[in-house]
């Protein structure tokens, strides 16, 4: 089995932005249900066109998927999903909470996206924008550019601070494996 390696998606919106975009991670076995999903949408036909109802896409939760829009660094979304369509591409969609705007990424074959993962090297992040993969674009070029755009908002994130729960209050952070802290804590 692979491991995990990072997609990470441009979105498109109205409100323009470059640096929307959403992450997810795609191993063997997400690369296998997206094959499945695939084959469960019928290929558009002159038969089944004359009916009244066609599936022509499979739409599928993507709850771990996290939306980032510029500045804001964890978007509030809600319906995260995977759009696949009948011509073996997928999407990625959403809508923002709190301006109800419709989050969406431009389409990607699937195919490539798999074909992607079984021959690019083990952990390497895949970038796609305007529905190209655009890891070997060079570095002064619109998507060079995006990439970059994103490796400095990374840059910029804030690191989470340690909760309540993970100290007590007079114990420092690290200790050094099998130390114990010099001084004594009491819990009341």
């Amino acid at each position: 089995m692979s491991q995990p390696r990072h997609v990470i998606m441009q979105v498109v919106k109205r409100s323009g932005g470059a640096t929307h975009h959403v992450e997810f991670c795609i191993d063997d076995n997400f690369a296998e249900r997206l094959r499945q999903l695939r084959s469960l949408v019928p290929p558009l036909n002159a038969l089944n066109k004359q009916r009244d109802l066609v599936i022509d896409k499979v739409r599928v939760r993507l709850p771990t998927a996290i939306w980032r829009c510029g500045g804001d660094i964890d978007s509030s979304v809600e319906g995260s999903c995977i759009v696949i369509a009948a011509e073996g591409f997928f999407n990625c969609g959403a809508k923002d909470r709190k301006t109800k705007e419709k989050l969406v990424t431009y389409t990607f074959p699937i195919a490539r996206l798999i074909e992607l993962h079984l021959e690019r090297p083990a952990g390497e992040t895949f970038y796609i924008r305007d529905g190209i993969f655009t890891n070997d674009e060079p570095a002064e070029s619109a998507a060079g550019r995006w990439v970059a755009s994103l490796h400095e908002l990374e840059e910029m994130r804030v690191p989470e601070a340690p909760s309540d729960f993970d100290t007590l209050q007079g114990v420092p952070l690290r200790t050094e494996q099998g130390a114990l802290p010099s001084q004594r804590v009491g819990l009341n």
